[in-house]
């Protein structure tokens, strides 16, 4: 089962999706049909040397895909894509023999509260080789045309990361939930 979701969550697997669907008119647009909300998002169809329309090839998404969000030989050739997202802070503890990851959180009113939010930064993730689909490519086109603003907002979440002093995660013991302080230093996102 693994190795054919491998397979079928390829960049070259996933883009197959649109065969057939071009001409489709999205919703609760005037006319705008899959192909060219594609070609607004900076990705033409690939058309062969008789001018025959074909599909979307990587080719043609990385060239649409902001090159702040590619990464690249030092001979410029594309060896994965990134997409921003949010991305939790994790504390690795050791515990029975193993480490054991835990959610991190910016007080200790927040790590015991049950609305208290563990911590998150926006930054830039690689999409894995076999972790695409239509929302991760769609989403990765979105934010290449709006780059400045996203590279804003991680920015933004850069410093304030920078400016939390403490960092806090919850560890039941017996049956007791306890707020522990933990290092900084070893919160990794």
């Amino acid at each position: 089962m693994k190795a054919i979701l491998d397979l079928t969550g390829q960049l070259s697997q996933v883009l197959k999706q649109f065969d057939g669907i071009y001409s489709c008119k999205l919703e609760e647009t005037d006319g705008l049909t899959v192909e060219s909300y594609m070609t607004e998002l900076g990705v033409p169809r690939f058309v062969t040397n008789s001018g025959v329309k074909k599909g979307y090839t990587p080719g043609l998404i990385n060239a649409a895909w902001n090159d702040n969000m590619l990464l690249k030989s030092s001979e410029g050739k594309v060896m994965g894509n990134c997409i921003y997202k949010n991305v939790a802070a994790k504390y690795m503890r050791e515990e029975n023999g193993g480490e054991k990851a835990y959610r991190v959180f910016a007080s200790e009113e927040a790590a015991l509260s049950a609305e208290g939010k563990a911590i998150t930064r926006y930054q830039l993730v690689q999409v894995g080789t076999t972790k695409w689909n239509v929302r991760t490519i769609l989403k990765g086109l979105l934010q290449s045309k709006h780059h400045d603003k996203e590279s804003e907002k991680a920015e933004e979440s850069e410093k304030s990361w920078a400016a939390i002093e403490e960092c806090w995660i919850v560890v039941n013991e017996g049956k007791e939930r306890k707020a522990v302080k933990v290092s900084k230093d070893r919160v990794a996102f």
